[in-house]
């Protein structure tokens, strides 16, 4: 986060403690659905891998159990359309064979929650029915106190103790709202933060899934709770699939698997032991959040480090970050050394691209977003991979726990040493459909919108500010540095003055743009730490990545003193080259501290608005979406909306 970690009592009264493993468990397969029993195996298999144990202080074993596969839902026709119910549930879920089962509120009692298969074209209506009990099932605590950064703060441990109880969650009743990340819907059928259910009612939503085959997923989007209400469980992917996708022969059965990624943290009970309770820590300054959400324990499809056996040949991973708020910087390592271009990516937020890209180094995923990727393990029989989380400028595989990675392990992949590699091939062309835009595709008649991302002001949290830009015969008067003033000069020396006309999620004015229209939209963050920038009712292009010096930005007149100046381009990464509706703006897995203590950068996407209605903007990290929410209306076309850029005023909340 923007300001680092404040100091905390060194964790070695964690370190002391005897590791008890939970207490003894009964036969797993009595206690769970056939679909989540995790096996055990306590002896490694024949170089190919075994159970680890790991980092200190976290007392479960790693790559003890398998990979659990989410079940899969499938809609059911009725006549034009298709239909489905989708229920929410408190229950116990077992996310690893040493530690009681997890209470959660979940979708149809597993997290993630079941897999949702459609097809492309077919209108799909869901009745996301809410049959949650209880308050949360989430012990939300602080960490924050004075005494500057700590080089092992309390993140990353399990347990409670030298925090305080944040006030107002304990007692949060199961109140939902489903949104369908990444479907193209009206405002209508989002899922609108404010439209909750409670227990014993049910949100209708339609939805037109007529978008190319890729990965979406479902979530929580409940108004100041989803940080809490996403961390309890509510999650879980939707695949869309269609004929070109279908032609390319691609992995599929036991060769396409999800890897759906999170973080969980748990508290412990007066012996020391893991009780299985969620705990969601952070650090905080008075009562607003400072340090966003970090755990120490990753899961994977709802299993904390599993292994997952395969054989030497070609997989498809449908890869999504679920996480409140950690950046996964992926990398696979054979022998400890990571494996080049293992990762080539064929799929992006919004579906497939036009060729098979190789990744040069890690795997960057925000908050929300995925890739759809292949690997090859035939070079590696009888052999065991890891995936692991990786921090620029520390070696692979390698812990840091300044950066809350205190284990940077995800998983193990077990490769067989016998079997047929197949005859598969990645295809030369993908989807012969997906083009990126040209200069001509793009609108060159109207001003690009502009969002400046800003570190924590006088209220002590970031912020999220629409601009408009300030004609230069008005610039030319202005007295800087002032208040919600932003100048950018970019690579031809032309300075831009930007006016703050929004920032609060109540300050009433919108973005209001046409249906069916493409705008450019420009991030510029000014801060420290990236921000995953998420927009409802569209789908996007990034354009371009630039850095910028934002020294001459003013932290406490929060405006420049001198223009933020251009430093040069940043490659696009090759999940960055598709269709998306999540990007993140700032330089993954670097957080140097000190005011400005990275440079900032300037992100350009080419926005589409093929569906009408009120939705939102914001960044993805859930901790942020409190204070970094904006609403968006699309409007039909028409007087008072040609060319997109009307200004509408919000008349209060849906």
């Amino acid at each position: 986060m923007e300001t680092a970690s404040a100091g905390t009592p060194d964790p070695s009264f964690l370190k002391r403690r005897t590791l008890l493993r939970g207490g003894a468990l009964a036969g797993l397969g009595a206690l769970v659905p056939a679909y989540t029993v995790l096996a055990a195996p306590d002896a490694p298999g024949a170089g190919t891998g075994g159970a680890e144990p790991s980092a200190d202080g976290l007392m479960l074993t790693k790559f003890k159990d398998p990979l659990r596969i989410p079940p899969v839902l499938r809609p059911v026709a009725r006549g034009g359309h298709d239909e489905l119910t989708v229920r929410m549930r408190t229950a116990d879920v077992r996310v690893h064979s040493e530690l009681p089962p997890v209470p959660m509120w979940t979708y149809e009692g597993s997290h993630p929650g079941p897999t949702v298969e459609a097809v492309r074209g077919r209108r799909l209506r869901v009745a996301w029915e809410n049959h949650l009990t209880g308050s949360i099932p989430v012990t939300a605590v602080d960490f924050g106190r004075p005494g500057g950064p700590s080089p092992d703060p309390l993140t990353n441990y399990p347990g409670t103790e030298g925090c305080q109880e944040v006030p107002g969650v304990a007692g949060l009743q199961p109140w939902a709202a489903v949104h369908l990340h990444g479907m193209l819907t009206g405002g209508g059928n989002d899922g609108w933060m404010e439209n909750l259910t409670g227990p014993g009612d049910v949100q209708l939503s339609a939805y037109p899934n007529d978008q190319p085959a890729t990965t979406l997923w479902y979530h929580d989007h409940t108004h100041h709770v989803s940080r809490f209400s996403v961390y309890a469980g509510l999650a879980g992917l939707f695949v869309c699939r269609d004929e070109e996708e279908r032609a390319l022969g691609l992995p599929r059965g036991r060769h396409e698997v999800p890897l759906v990624l999170a973080d969980r943290n748990f508290a412990l009970d007066d012996s020391g032991a893991l009780t299985g309770r969620l705990v969601h820590k952070v650090e905080m300054v008075g009562t607003k959040l400072m340090r966003v959400h970090a755990a120490p324990y990753t899961l994977v499809n709802g299993v904390i480090w599993p292994y997952l056996e395969v054989e030497p040949r070609w997989y498809r991973f449908r890869i999504v970050n679920t996480a409140n708020s950690r950046i996964y910087r992926l990398m696979l390592l054979a022998d400890g050394r990571p494996v080049p271009g293992a990762f080539h990516v064929i799929g992006t937020d919004q579906g497939l691209i036009d060729k098979p890209l190789p990744v040069d180094g890690a795997l960057n995923l925000s908050s929300g977003e995925r890739a759809d990727v292949l690997v090859d393990f035939s070079a590696f029989r009888g052999r065991s991979l890891k995936l692991v989380n990786t921090m620029d400028g520390v070696p692979p595989g390698a812990s840091s726990p300044r950066n809350d990675l205190l284990e940077p392990d995800v998983m193990q992949f077990r490769v067989a040493g016998r079997g047929s590699a197949g005859r598969f091939t990645p295809p030369a062309v993908l989807s012969s459909t997906f083009e990126r835009p040209t200069h001509h595709d793009l609108p060159h008649d109207s001003a690009p919108r502009w969002v400046v991302l800003a570190g924590p002001g006088s209220a002590n949290m970031p912020e999220l500010w629409e601009m408009e830009e300030v004609p230069e015969s008005e610039a030319a008067g202005l007295t800087l540095p002032a208040a919600g003033i932003v100048q950018v000069e970019d690579a031809a020396g032309s300075v831009t003055t930007l006016r703050r006309t929004a920032m609060g999620y109540d300050d009433g004015r919108a973005f209001t743009v046409a249906h069916g229209g493409t705008e450019i939209w420009k991030y510029l963050n000014l801060a420290a730490s990236p921000h995953p920038m998420h927009i409802h009712l569209a789908h996007f292009h990034v354009l371009s990545r630039e850095t910028y010096d934002v020294t001459g930005f003013d932290r406490t007149v929060r405006g420049s003193a001198r223009p933020v100046a251009y430093l040069g381009a940043a490659e696009l990464e090759p999940h960055e080259r598709g269709v998306k509706d999540v990007v993140r703006v700032g330089t993954a897995g670097q957080i140097r501290p000190g005011p400005n203590g990275t440079p900032g950068e300037l992100v350009t996407v080419a926005v589409r608005f093929p569906v009408v209605g009120r939705g939102v903007h914001h960044c993805h990290m859930l901790e942020h979406e409190q204070h970094m929410t904006r609403p968006l209306v699309v409007a039909p076309a028409g007087p008072g909306h040609a060319g997109g850029h009307a200004e509408g005023h919000a008349e209060g909340h849906h």
